[in-house]
């Protein structure tokens, strides 16, 4: 098995039981990580003129990080068809989530705004969230273990799931209020904060203006600089006063701002769907993308993007995306 494959998506389909093992990266790390442990410490013997036995505590934990490394490595899913139920056993060991089949929605792509994307399992009450991570991660579109992966292991779990699913298990209910749209005279807007934009937005014009006081010499480097606080305070005074509207009588969603270059319009009958896209900062999450996809009139298969809001709480996923289908009178 070559070190590319080890760090791929792994799966066993047994009778009437799937294991899939999605973490297969984490034995490269620890492998990384002993190897740098190592180092370091024939470094710190060398230069602290001590020997390897007074340095036990350090070497104990050093080989205890790599040890769980190692063993998040062997963290697996189960999909029992006999019991109904779904597993997630941490280290092998550790089971950290027991859910019924009739619980669950089903496996779908989720894509990353640095790019690349993994496949998660999602519930029925929280299908736009974090999900749980059931493959490694990949880069390109026809990834062959992920094309395996969709052909192979996902048909059956879901239909593992299709024996268990009851109608009555989930039952949306109607809107009554809504959170994050407001009403007025039919056509509903996406709430905002306006304020925060604002804020940035007098923020970056007054260090412009300020750099337009101090006396330089590089006069090209200065006007440069200027210029760039000046865009990045229209760019958040634009987005303090963008609107974005729904109009079910009309049937368009559409963007309005400052900046008429900003602007858009989609209509309801060419609605594709939504695309979540997941965003980290230094590799914590940050939340989360809705994006609506739209197919383009008179261009075969060239689809646009329309990006209605940011959400970081699955909750609040959920209920958006579900306000938006209702206000659409579409099935969520």
């Amino acid at each position: 098995m070559s070190l590319k494959t080890l760090t791929k998506t792994q799966w066993k389909i047994e009778q009437d039981r799937v294991l899939i093992y999605p973490h297969g990266l984490f034995h490269i790390l620890a492998a990384v990580l002993a190897m740098l442990f190592s180092g370091l410490i024939l470094v710190y013997v060398s230069y602290q003129n001590t020997t390897m036995l007074d340095s036990l505590p350090l070497v104990f934990l050093m080989f205890f990080v790599v040890l769980l490394f190692w063993a998040f490595a062997g963290t697996y899913i189960e999909f029992d068809n006999r019991k109904g139920r779904m597993r997630k056993v941490v280290m092998g060991v550790l089971p950290t989530s027991n859910i019924a089949f009739k619980e669950l929605q089903g496996i779908n792509v989720v894509s990353h705004l640095a790019g690349g994307y993994n496949y998660r399992l999602f519930r029925k009450d929280a299908r736009y969230g974090k999900g749980i991570v059931v493959s490694s991660g990949y880069s390109k579109n026809d990834d062959p273990n992920a094309i395996a992966f969709v052909e192979e292991a996902v048909p059956v779990i879901h239909g593992y799931m299709d024996q268990h699913d009851s109608a009555a298990t989930y039952v949306v209910e109607p809107i009554t209020s809504y959170r994050f749209f407001k009403e007025e005279n039919g056509v509903f807007a996406v709430k905002t904060k306006k304020i925060g934009a604002i804020i940035f937005a007098l923020f970056f014009i007054g260090l412009g203006v300020w750099l337009l006081t101090i006396p330089v010499n590089g006069v090209m480097g200065t006007v440069i600089m200027i210029l760039f606080m000046f865009l990045l305070g229209a760019i958040f005074l634009n987005a303090a006063f963008t609107r974005t509207m729904v109009n079910p009588t009309d049937q368009t969603i559409k963007r309005t701002g400052l900046l008429p270059f900003f602007n858009k319009m989609y209509h309801f009958e060419n609605f594709v769907g939504i695309q979540t896209v997941r965003q980290s900062i230094n590799f914590v999450y940050s939340g989360t993308i809705i994006n609506m996809h739209f197919e383009i009139p008179g261009k075969t298969g060239k689809q646009g993007v329309f990006s209605i809001a940011t959400r970081r709480r699955s909750s609040s996923i959920e209920r958006f995306i579900q306000e938006l289908y209702q206000i659409m009178n579409l099935k969520s």
